[in-house]
């Protein structure tokens, strides 16, 4: 099983994306307007606006579970199997027929590498997928070393920070998420566990999920490194969706 698959039911609640986010990948796929791979694609965040844009989507995911929701999302938006393909497969190792002129990864979802071996193997990958000329956007973190040091060396005891109660009016019920969050320095990684409660209007608790997630940074520095052996050329760095110099 993924580790995205228990996931799925909640997925869309507790990550909503970046500002800006969705707007910038349509508009680089609709300037382009060319076949777009993303890698990662989960849910349908990306993949499914940009489809609905007019440009073709081919999205992977390791989750089966994640790319069911994103498949019926696609149905009650109207998208069909021509302008979406949705592939079950590892983004360290996959292949595909076809190769693409622009490929996205988005969210920070490369930082679910967890090692130089997955990292190296990965774009090596998104690589072989690209048309000659193609280009990858991919969004990282910047991690700074005074933020990563605010971040505890082991996970404390107690049942998480309160980050946010979701209203899920559908289901008439509110989402109380708990996130604790430790780091492993030698690693690089962050270790995250999300306690989820559903609970009804009046504070009772009706069910409980316990969600982790692992995840490593990388700093800039890395990530050229890491490209340049991969064979890209950096074409830019931006700080922003807004297309600002980091």
């Amino acid at each position: 099983m993924a580790e995205f698959d228990p996931w799925a039911a909640y997925y869309d609640y507790l990550h909503q994306g970046l500002p800006g986010e969705a707007e910038f990948y349509v508009a680089q796929a609709m300037t382009r307007n060319c076949p777009v791979l993303e890698l990662g694609c989960g849910t349908g965040r990306i993949a499914l606006p940009v489809a609905m844009s007019g440009i073709k989507v081919t999205g992977i995911d390791n989750s089966a579970a994640m790319l069911e929701v994103c498949h019926d999302k696609a149905v009650q938006l109207g998208i069909g199997k021509t302008a979406l393909k949705l592939v079950v497969a590892d983004m360290r190792d996959f292949r595909l027929r076809a190769r693409f002129p622009l490929a996205f990864m988005a969210y920070r979802t490369f930082m679910h590498c967890l090692t130089p071996e997955d990292q190296l193997a990965c774009l090596r990958c998104i690589h072989d997928h690209l048309a000659p000329g193609g280009e990858l956007f991919c969004n990282l973190w910047a991690a700074q070393p005074a933020t990563i040091a605010q971040i505890a060396l082991k996970p404390d005891s107690e049942g998480g920070v309160h980050v946010a109660t979701i209203p899920v009016p559908e289901e008439n019920l509110l989402l109380a998420h708990y996130v604790t969050v430790w780091r492993d320095d030698l690693t690089q990684t962050l270790h995250e566990r999300h306690r989820v409660q559903e609970q009804e209007v009046s504070g009772q608790v009706v069910h409980e999920e316990e969600l982790t997630m692992t995840r490593a940074w990388v700093t800039p520095r890395e990530m050229e490194h890491l490209v340049a052996r991969t064979g890209f050329e950096v074409v830019a760095v931006l700080g922003d969706f807004d297309g600002t110099p980091l």
